[in-house]
């Protein structure tokens, strides 16, 4: 049962992502497009002109109207601040030039049922403006449920009335399946990105973050330390000797070492700590909220699980030496990780001057 509950967790998880991630899209892609649904309202105002020479400028008012309010939506999310409104505003978009496209229709004597076509049109973008399938339909029934208070309140002919319904119903029908092959296509490229962008920054051999994650993780926690106050500590360790097993024993055998190592190393740690591989035999851990004391304390550990671990098809004590570090809170991360980075080494490299099979964590 723990299990299956873990699982939904991460499928939950991995939707609110999806969704997060569909949202940054939508707003990267459809913030300055709001102009578009202006522009298809107005020009249906020329099919209004053509049919109706006596009451079209009636209905181009209310295509002006309607084109104002998604225009002034369209600008109040460009502001700077108010990008993240662009999802909800385009739905509010969308319904607005919906029902002034209805209700301009509604003023001509004739071809009311064609001008209807402007209502189809919109609604068929509907898709592209929102983030999944969910999303599709519960818009469409907003443009439906105003659209029965427009159509309603214009004393339209009972078979006027049918071909709206008729026109809007299959719009919807069409726009909920385009929303499904679009979402599906959508979480199809969500998922292929998640997979390389984890290919990319994690280690092939231990599983672990690479030389390429650790530094992004790193300046990350030390963001966050920076925000709560509380310091950041980084541990660089080294197997030592570890050129002798490869020469000794083989590769094979040194590749198994650090994979064994890269889970005792994982288990001396907090589920909160962050483990990487550093490059050939380092490691590096980033230990959130912990200051030099407790960062000592924690590479003491590492120190002792490694040295009281045994290594398959390897005779002699394997051993590991450590450097610590602890963040000065500096405003600037990258800074503040350069130089964690740079006293960590230099502790390392006075572990190993001094002996090895020891953790440094002071200068």
């Amino acid at each position: 049962m723990t299990d299956e509950r873990a699982a939904r967790r991460s499928a939950r998880e991995l939707d609110a992502e999806f969704r997060e991630h569909r949202i940054e899209s939508l707003i990267a892609v459809n913030l300055h497009t709001f102009w578009s649904s202006a522009i298809i309202l107005l020009a249906f105002g020329f099919w209004d002109f053509y049919v109706d020479r006596t009451h079209w400028r009636t209905a181009f008012l209310i295509r002006v109207i309607g084109a104002a309010i998604v225009i002034a939506t369209g600008i109040f999310q460009t502001l700077p601040g108010r990008s993240r409104w662009m999802p909800l505003l385009a739905k509010v978009r969308l319904v607005v030039a919906a029902a002034a496209a209805a209700a301009a229709a509604g003023m001509l004597n004739q071809a009311y049922g064609f001008g209807v076509a402007g209502v189809v049109v919109l609604i068929l973008t509907g898709p592209y403006i929102v983030v999944d399938t969910r999303d599709v339909a519960r818009l469409n029934l907003a443009v439906m449920a105003t659209l029965m208070l427009v159509v309603f309140g214009l004393s339209l002919t009972p078979f006027a009335i049918g071909a709206t319904a008729v026109f809007v119903l299959l719009a919807a029908a069409v726009s909920l399946l385009l929303g499904r092959v679009l979402e599906a296509s959508n979480r199809r490229a969500f998922a292929l990105e998640l997979e390389l962008h984890h290919d990319a920054r994690t280690d092939a051999l231990t599983g672990l973050h690479n030389r390429r994650a650790m530094p992004e993780r790193g300046r990350i926690e030390l963001k966050r330390a920076k925000r709560s106050g509380t310091p950041v500590s980084v541990v660089l360790c080294d197997l030592d000797h570890f050129k002798n097993i490869n020469d000794k024993y083989g590769h094979e055998a040194g590749d198994a070492a650090l994979v064994k190592t890269a889970n005792v190393l994982r288990s001396a740690l907090r589920e909160s700590d962050l483990l990487g591989r550093w490059g050939g035999e380092e490691f590096m851990a980033v230990l959130p909220a912990t200051d030099r004391r407790g960062a000592a304390e924690v590479a003491e550990r590492m120190r002792a699980a490694i040295a009281s671990t045994t290594f398959d098809g390897l005779h002699e004590r394997t051993t590991i030496s450590l450097g610590v570090a602890t963040s000065q809170g500096l405003d600037d991360p990258a800074m503040e990780w350069d130089l964690l980075m740079k006293e960590a080494d230099q502790r390392l490299y006075r572990a190993k001057h001094e002996g090895r099979n020891r953790v440094v964590s002071e200068t």
